[in-house]
């Protein structure tokens, strides 16, 4: 299906590996264009030569923390020196490490709400003004942890939670601008070198056990699934779309 993507241009965060490259790859297959964001220079290049070959003039790059003003800059004059408008912006950075399940200090705290929530908003608010010029769009990548208690530490939970709660807050105001902002929230999504790969190599048993008392559909997701997600929500198809929470997790969750 044409999703009527082609030459729009999407700002990835997180795009070097996992979610954010799958999501990459799904727009890219629809013949958009993407800027790939990520910390690391060597995979970001890894994966940006991967695409150019397979996507030669859709393809863009900015290495470095979305959350600090270099980088922000760094995409500024990309955009300025290509003549490039933006279409969307897609918050996927993330992040999380063990914590002790109660006795979490302030530290923690601080360091998760700057991981899942404050890059999100910093790289977001950055873009407002390009995207109500192009009555563009916005998507959070989230997860279920901050729908329902599923055992991932609080503070990761918490700050998901409050991701939403902006999300659904920016929503309502950015509709005067006819720019749409919709949250994706995966479940249990599989790719190298992630979390559930190396869960998977320590205890491959206790894990496929788990999935399957858990998810109804008893398999993980792929990258690609969520790319899919955020492609619809980004298409003319979703043109009545805003202010949604799409959960993709193979009906573990059980909102009603």
């Amino acid at each position: 299906m044409d999703l009527g993507l082609k030459d729009k241009l999407y700002i990835i965060s997180g795009s070097s590996r996992g979610i954010g490259k799958g999501i990459a790859a799904v727009l890219l297959k629809e013949q958009a264009k993407v800027v790939l964001c990520g910390r690391h220079a060597e995979s970001l290049n890894d994966t940006f030569e991967t695409f150019n070959q397979a996507y030669p003039g859709q393809v863009y790059q900015a290495c470095g923390d979305v959350s600090e003003v270099q980088t922000l800059a760094k995409i500024d004059a990309l955009l300025e020196a290509e003549n490039l408008e933006v279409n969307g912006v897609v918050a996927n950075a993330g992040a999380v490490k063990p914590v002790p399940d109660i006795a979490i200090s302030a530290t923690d705290w601080q360091w998760y709400f700057q991981a899942n929530l404050f890059v999100a908003e910093t790289l977001v608010n950055h873009f407002t003004d390009k995207l109500k010029q192009t009555q563009g769009c916005i998507t959070f990548i989230n997860s279920i942890a901050g729908l329902e208690e599923i055992g991932a530490p609080m503070p990761y939970s918490a700050s998901k939670a409050a991701l939403n709660s902006y999300a659904k807050g920016l929503s309502k105001r950015m509709a005067q601008f006819k720019v749409r902002v919709n949250t994706v929230s995966p479940g249990n999504v599989l790719f190298e070198g992630g979390n559930w790969d190396n869960k998977l190599k320590a205890n491959r048993e206790g894990v496929l056990d788990m999935i399957k008392r858990n998810v109804p559909l008893d398999c993980f997701g792929k990258p690609e699934d969520i790319g899919n997600a955020v492609a619809f929500l980004a298409s003319a198809n979703a043109n009545f779309v805003t202010g949604a929470n799409l959960v993709v997790d193979g009906g573990q969750t059980n909102l009603l």
